[in-house]
């Protein structure tokens, strides 16, 4: 069984008087462990799409099975806890708390899982360790550079071992350097935990890491391939 099965959804949002169409008939599905991109210019429906798989949206029509739940027939507590639990989130801003540690950030969905502190903190700890931030634990993010605040960014996506890390343009505000530094370790994290990444992106620096390309254009899929 697919770990989301996309089921001709389309997707449309009230402009005025008219309709904008912004998913027009996708069927997908994602197995487990796959590194895969959703790619496409913008206004293409990239994020839209991700935003239905992480349960952020709805589709207007059609059905978007994730781990086992339809995404549609969740109230706002489930998907809440679908997010909390199996979920891991990227942003192209990292989104990080300004207030908080790089360590507070990471220990952050934790907190609300209500884990117990001495797991919380090995958690944090292992997590931070395999992104290379052990020594910037303490650092607020406005200490950080960008490339290691988006190492925060996706440590604290790791950090409760989701099932399935979605990534919206995570190296779009980085360097060459910093964004191969990235991909490599979400690359290792893919393979040993098993963990399941879709990337919505139109940079070519994310292109080259994946092994599954699915084009986007106009809110159609045009192509849909596996790179050896």
């Amino acid at each position: 069984m697919p770990q989301v099965k996309v089921e001709n959804v389309i997707k449309r949002y009230p402009m005025g008087e008219k309709e904008l169409t912004a998913l027009r008939d996708i069927n997908l599905e994602f197995e487990k462990g796959e590194f895969c991109g959703i790619i496409g210019p913008s206004g293409s429906g990239k994020t839209t799409l991700l935003n239905i798989i992480g349960s952020l949206d709805t589709p207007s029509e059609g059905s978007a099975t994730v781990l086992g739940k339809k995404v549609e027939k969740l109230s706002p507590k489930e998907s809440a806890l679908l997010r909390r639990n199996h979920m891991g989130f990227i942003f192209q801003t990292y989104n990080l708390l300004p207030v908080y540690t790089a360590y507070e950030n990471v220990e952050f969905p934790l907190l609300i899982m209500n884990m117990p502190e001495k797991e919380r903190k090995k958690k944090v700890m292992d997590a931070l360790e395999w992104l290379g931030l052990s020594d910037r634990a303490n650092s607020r993010p406005a200490q950080l550079s960008g490339g290691e605040a988006q190492r925060v960014a996706i440590a604290r996506a790791i950090v409760k071992q989701p099932e399935l890390v979605l990534a919206d343009e995570p190296t779009a505000n980085l360097d060459a350097e910093n964004s191969h530094n990235i991909l490599e370790r979400m690359v290792r994290l893919n393979k040993e935990l098993k963990t399941t990444f879709i990337f919505a992106t139109h940079d070519e620096k994310v292109i080259r890491y994946l092994r599954r390309k699915i084009h986007l254009v106009d809110g159609a899929v045009t192509k849909d391939e596996v790179v050896s």
